[in-house]
Order: structure tokens, then sequence, then C-alpha cells
């Protein structure tokens, strides 16, 4: 079994988001670090989400089809 990260989130709540998001869909999901992310995130930067390298397709995909996109990336002035 080796893990590769499907996705990076600024912070954990965007992470844990996504985690039960795949986990709902029966896609087994890790945060790296969680709690020292959770503690150090300022200095340490985003945050990597990481799923079996066999359900990497399957977890974008559900992540791409039922996450909305970050309000502020999309933000256009």
């Amino acid at each position: 079994m080796s893990l590769v990260v499907v996705e990076t989130y600024p912070n954990t709540m965007q992470a844990h988001i996504a985690r039960g998001l795949l986990e709902s869909h029966g896609v087994s999901a890790t945060i790296l670090h969680e709690h020292t992310h959770s503690t150090y995130s300022f200095a340490l930067g985003e945050v990597p989400l990481m799923v079996e390298e066999e359900n990497y397709i399957r977890a974008k995909e559900i992540l791409n089809e039922e996450l909305p996109p970050d309000p502020i990336e999309s933000f256009s002035a």
C-alpha cells in the first residue's frame, strides 16, 4: 500500500472536510502530520491529504465534482 498526495489545503479544517467527503464515498484518506499542522500550520504551509495510490483517480474525481472551489482563489476583481 503506497500513499500519494491527492490534494493540499491551506488549513486542517479544509483537509478534514475533504477527508470526510472521500470517506463518505468509501475512499480512505489520511491527513499528513495532522496534529503538527493544527498547531504549527502557520509555519508549515499547506496540509497534504493522502490516499492509497489505487484510489487516487477516484479521489480526485470526488473532490473535483463535490467540493466547491476556494472562494478566495476564484475571486476576480
